[in-house]
């Protein structure tokens, strides 16, 4: 399942730049195309109590998913290498124990990640804009 979504984000992206190249009235435009890679960490739910305890400081801490992306205008294109942690809800994480990871992941699967509608269909409207401004160059 996860190398059939990869690989449909992986046709998605090339169809998209692509479009980028085929557009070439886009290119004189001279405007910067942000583009966004490295981690990012998807909140799922709080630390559950028994992770917490004996550690108040830990009582703020969340779990999420430190996934490896690729983004273009702060929608992600591609995420991959996904992998359950705690973080502070910032930049600060610390890997689960094995054990306790696989757990909480059957409990809280990467569907349930909190993701922002852009950052998750950005890429699907972006596409369908460049796509449309290539109709609309089309036709004209």
């Amino acid at each position: 399942m996860r190398i059939a979504e990869a690989s449909r984000r992986t046709v998605m992206t090339a169809g998209a730049v692509s479009l980028f190249v085929l557009l070439p009235s886009l290119a004189h435009a001279k405007v910067p195309i942000p583009i966004n890679t490295g981690d990012e960490i998807f909140a799922v739910a709080p630390l559950p109590a028994p992770l917490t305890e004996g550690n108040p400081q830990l009582a703020a801490w969340k779990l999420g998913y430190m996934c490896d992306r690729f983004g273009i205008l702060w929608a992600d294109a591609w995420t991959w290498n996904c992998k359950m942690v705690a973080y502070d809800g910032n930049n600060t994480y610390s890997d689960l124990p094995e054990g306790i990871r696989a757990k909480l992941e059957s409990e809280y699967p990467m569907s349930k990640a909190q993701r922002g509608v852009w950052n998750h269909y950005g890429i699907v409207v972006i596409a369908g804009g460049l796509i449309g401004l290539g109709v609309l160059k089309a036709s004209s």
